[in-house]
């Protein structure tokens, strides 16, 4: 019995030391694991790095180029609503103008010519608003040289100083943003 003792406790130190040598090549085992993915994310950031940064880059190009274009076809919009607007104001001059020799005209001629600009105007404001861009509203406010530019300053008691008196060409914001500024007559010093 003590000779199986014996034999029993050295068989216990016998798999104890195997135990612990399985153990510290384990831990060996995990060392290396953890410096090899450490390497292998090192290569990994080394390789992404220069991927991620152009595709900024890129982004921020094909932006850029987009909101350049699109500023381009809002500017023609705008000109060609301008245009559409000098040709209402045009026409009404026209017609106040012609005095009695309007009556022999067909009345549904002036009128045609009128009203084809007011829907040319309506669907160009509506395409803008669809867009979010709206008009700045001028006159009657104080001047904001964040949203307008005065091209001409009139004389005038009956207003206080730097009041907008006239909206030379209309200017437009989407949201925060200034897309072209609105040009206006304000109240200088008399």
């Amino acid at each position: 019995m003590v000779r199986e003792w014996i034999s029993l406790k050295q068989e216990v130190r016998l798999e104890s030391r195997g135990g612990k040598a399985t153990r510290e090549r384990l831990d060996q085992a995990v060392g290396a694991f953890h410096e090899g993915l450490g390497q292998v994310h090192h290569q990994l950031q080394k390789t992404l790095d220069p991927l991620i940064s152009d595709r900024d880059r890129m982004r921020s190009e094909s932006q850029a180029q987009l909101e350049s274009q699109q500023r381009h076809w809002v500017d023609l919009l705008l000109d060609v609503r301008d245009a559409l607007e000098r040709g209402v104001e045009s026409s009404r001059q026209v017609y106040r103008r012609m005095g009695w020799r309007r009556w022999f005209l067909r009345r549904d001629l002036l009128d045609g010519l009128g009203e084809g600009y007011e829907l040319g105007l309506r669907r160009i404001d509506a395409a803008l608003e669809g867009q979010g861009i709206s008009p700045i509203q001028c006159e009657g406010q104080q001047v904001d040289p964040q949203r307008m530019r005065v091209v001409d300053v009139v004389r005038r008691d009956d207003l206080p100083e730097g009041s907008v008196v006239e909206v030379v060409r209309r200017g437009y914001v989407s949201g925060a943003r200034v897309i072209r500024f609105a040009e206006v007559r304000a109240v200088g010093r008399p």
